[in-house]
This record gives structure tokens, sequence and C-alpha cells, in this order.
């Protein structure tokens, strides 16, 4: 096949990084790429056995300073907040000021179910409290406007019967631990964790921060756009991911942890044991490569974050992220690097000058079997791979009709047919081949506003001769709400962003009822438009 003379692709692959080359260099290469294709933009920490094999900021923390990322600017951690929590309710425990068994209606009386709901379950997300986060009308942020509102929503379920993620659990434990300590919550860890383990560049009420090391969040982060996020007002989200850290000083909390230097080494043991899924006392505990890891994560406006470890080998992995950009290939790929010490081989990519349009060949649908699709688009300049709710891949172009992608591990293959167009991919799963061959479905609209709902199947839109234009005419609605979506599947579906305007998963769109013509304009997928036009 004839290549493409208008591109070069370059490509190099470091296979099987030779034994000379250390792992902190191999990490560092790692980063590099990162950076290099705007993948990562943040600060990392890694340690080994006490040792550091990686601390070092990528990107930029100011847009429009031009201020770069070091190991000592400062992010939002949001989730890992509750780790902190746990903590202090287990010290709690510990000066016997608290029990585990310990009912909520001991410090709200006329709370509901509060004589079923106990310390332990908020701290497995066991008890069933309806998680604020799913919708609320408070007044403001007080701890009495919180704890009306809450009373409004029954249990998700019997306490102790299921498992649902409640932030609102949390924020009832940081009341718990005021009215136990007799000061605020965030004095608390302030006193328990930030000062015995010295972490000088912690604390609370990011918004109010004055340091030369905090960093802008950013809701969109792209080559083309880079968008600051919104800013919480303190104390929000309070004991369910209020704080504020660096990579450096979350090294002083896996230290102090692993220690035993906040609480002892039983207690610790039973916060990293699963209690139900695979949440124990504030902690995330799952298998990766074969290896047991303990941690947490934590995302919302403008940070992403993620703090790993591995105690079998005494390892530390921090990541965090001033973009909204998830970090589990990230995650991954360090554990895949590290893992060049069991044997185990792995390639870091290194590609460049490559352009859009080039990759835009290879957008489209392919159905590798009946119930297994997946869809290739063009964003930010990186052809990516998406199927149901698995992450999203990124392929690197090796040459044309070649790629590698990183989470597979290997090559996809393209095929065209005799005009030159493309007509199927393949690869490999394990050692099995898969095949998948090009397929054409359309986008629709599904909701409460239409006919099936959101069950569907969708009132499809069909395309017009513009490519990319995709339109439905007198299409009756009753009052709701919509969304638009492909192949009646919701791996790539738009909604309403914060202005007038559409954005990948973004919320649903209110519609009364009537009779519509609707136009979707995504000739640049990164920036798709839409317009609904009333006409009786």
């Amino acid at each position: 096949m004839k290549l493409i003379q208008s591109i070069t692709f370059i490509l190099l692959f470091i296979t099987q990084l030779g034994f000379t080359q250390s792992k902190k260099e191999k990490l560092e290469q790692l980063f590099e790429f990162y950076n290099q294709q705007n993948l990562f933009n943040g600060s990392v920490f890694i340690s080994e056995k006490g040792e550091t094999l990686l601390d070092k900021g990528y990107g930029l923390s100011n847009v429009a300073l031009k201020k770069e990322n070091n190991a000592n600017s400062i992010f939002q951690i949001y989730s890992i907040t509750k780790t902190f929590t746990a903590t202090v309710i287990l010290k709690l425990v510990e000066e016997k000021k608290l029990s585990l068994q310990d009912k909520l209606s001991k410090f709200y009386p006329d709370y509901p179910d509060a004589n079923a709901i106990s310390i332990e379950s908020l701290l497995t997300h066991t008890a069933g409290v309806y998680d604020y986060t799913r919708g609320n009308d408070m007044k403001d942020q007080t701890e009495k406007s919180f704890v009306e509102f809450q009373k409004t929503k029954p249990l998700d379920f019997p306490v102790g019967t299921d498992w649902s993620y409640s932030n609102s659990g949390y924020y009832f434990l940081g009341y718990v631990i005021e009215k136990v300590t007799g000061i605020s919550y965030e004095k608390a860890v302030e006193k328990y964790i930030f000062k015995p383990l010295k972490m000088k560049q912690s604390g609370f009420a990011f918004k109010n921060l004055k340091s030369k090391n905090k960093v802008i969040g950013y809701e969109i982060f792209t080559e083309k756009e880079q968008k600051p996020s919104i800013v919480y007002d303190p104390p929000m989200p309070f004991a369910a991911g209020g704080i504020y850290s660096t990579v450096e000083d979350l090294n002083k909390y896996y230290n102090g942890l692993k220690n035993y230097k906040i609480i002892s080494k039983e207690n610790l043991e039973k916060a990293y044991t699963p209690f139900k899924k695979n949440y124990g006392y504030g902690w995330i505990t799952m298998k990766m490569f074969g290896k047991m890891t303990v941690g947490h994560s934590g995302y919302a406006a403008g940070f992403c974050s993620n703090f790993v470890q591995i105690p079998e080998d005494d390892i530390c992995i921090i990541l965090l992220t001033n973009t909204e950009r998830g970090l589990n290939t990230a995650t991954y790929a360090i554990m895949k690097t590290l893992y060049n010490l069991y044997d185990k081989d792995y390639k870091i990519p290194i590609v460049a000058n490559v352009s859009s349009e080039t990759l835009k060949q290879y957008v489209g649908t392919y159905q590798v079997e009946d119930n297994f699709v997946v869809y290739l688009t063009v964003e930010n300049n990186k052809l990516k791979l998406q199927s149901g709710n698995g992450p999203t891949t990124i392929l690197y172009p090796v040459k044309e009709n070649l790629f590698f992608a990183e989470e597979l591990m290997g090559d996809v293959i393209f095929e065209r047919d005799k005009t030159s167009q493309i007509e199927s991919l393949s690869f490999h799963v394990g050692n099995q081949l898969k095949k998948a061959n090009k397929i054409f479905p359309s986008w629709g609209i599904v909701g409460t506003a239409t006919e099936k709902g959101w069950e569907g199947p969708d009132a499809k839109l069909f395309e017009t001769e513009t490519k990319g234009i995709w339109t439905i005419k007198n299409v009756t609605l009753k009052t709701g709400e919509l969304k638009f979506r492909f192949n009646d599947d919701w791996t790539l579906n738009f909604g309403k962003d914060m202005s007038d305007g559409i954005m990948p998963k973004g919320d649903n769109i209110e519609i009364s009822t009537g009779v519509y013509d609707i136009i979707l304009d995504i000739t640049d997928y990164e920036k798709p438009k839409y317009q609904i036009f009333k006409k009786s």
C-alpha cells in the first residue's frame, strides 16, 4: 500500500527496556512521553522501599502565566480526603472517645433511621444514606441545612444490606468528629494528621488559599482550548473531599500510615480490609496485575487525583493533576513499567507529527461481536477507542494502518477495501485475534421527552449530504428531557453544557411538549453544536 505522502509517521518503541536502564529512567521517560502527548498535566511521586523513583511536575499550573507544575504544586485532592476522615475516626476510637458501633442517634436523636446507622456503616458506604451530589436544594452549607435536607431523603436500602458510595455519609462523619472533639473537623485533621506528619502544604478552603504554589484547575484542557473550572466555596466538599495537598505531603502521609505514627497496626489493617465490595474504612482495596493495592482517587471540578499503595513491595504512587482527565491509564502504565522488575514486558511509545486529518480516516464504528462494538474518534489530535463503560484507549500510529494500543499492550491493524476505504480492524485479546468490521449506525435522541423514554430505541437522526450534520424533522416530543446518543448506546452521548452548547456526557436537555426539527452538528467532533426548532 502506498504510504501517505503528506505525513510522516514517527514512532519509536522502547521494548523490554534494557536492564542497564534504571527504574527512575524508565519512569522519567514514561512521563516525558505523557507530557509531550498532553496526556498528563500535574505532579507525580513514586517511591519503592523508601527510595524516590520520581518526584516531579509536568505541564502548566497556570496557563495564563505560563507557570509550570513542580513537586510543590498544591492541588485539590477531593475524595482522597475520605481516607483522612476515616483515619481521624479510627484515632478517636483508639482514644476511646468513639466506637465504630455507635449509632448516629447518639449525635442526631431525631434523624430518621439513626438508631440503625452506625459509624462503621458510614465509613464503609453501607448505611444507605442518600448522596447529596445526586441533587439537592440546600440553601447554604451549614450543618443544619445539610441535616434537614438529608432528613427528606429515605435510605437507598436498609442499613448493611447493600453498598452505595455516599459523600453525605462522610459529611456526617465530619460532623461527628466535631461533636466528639469539640473542635472543627478541619482543626481535628490538622491536630491528628497534618501537624504530627509536618504536612505544611496541606489544608482546607482551597478557594481562599494564598500561595505561590497554588495551581489553577481546568475543566477543559486541550491543545486548542484551556478553560478554568469553578472553585467550590468552603467548606464544600468538607469531610468528603475538602483537602488540598502536594505529592510530597501525601508521601509524608503514606510514611506516617505505614510506620503507624497515626493509628495502630491493628486499626490500619482493619481500615485496609474490604468490608463490602472492595471498600474498607475509607480505603479501596483491589488487585492490579497480580499485586494487591490500597488507595483512593478523587475527581471533581478542575482536578483529578490518585493515591495508590502496594504494601507488599512498599511502593507508593501519587498522581495529582489540575485537569479533569482520568488517571487510570497513567496508573496502569506506572504499574506495567515497575513490573519489568518481575520480567514482564512493557513498551513506552514515543510518537510525533501526525495530523488530525490523517487520523480521521480511521474514525468510525466497528462491530467485534453481536454485543461488542468499539467507537473510534479523534479528540485533541489523538485517535481514541471507546467501548461501553470501559476506559478510553489511545491508538498511537506506527505506520499507515498500524497502531499501538497501550492498554492492550499490542497492535491494532486496519484493513482497506478495493477503493482504499477502511473496512475493518483487528487486535489481539491475549492469544486470540479479534476482528471488527466497520458498520454505519446513526445518532438519535433518547429520554422522557421521546416516545420510547430512556430505554429506547432512540428516535433516529439522519445524516445530511454534509458529513457530520444529523437531523430529524417533525418529531413529536412531550414535556421532559432528552440527550443525543449514538447507536442506541451510551458510550458516545451529548448533553447540555454550562452555557448554551452541548458536550460529551453532558446534562439532560429540557423540552416542552410540541413538534420539533432538531439538528446535531458534529462536523467538528470536539466542538459539537445543536439546534432545536419548535414548529408547533
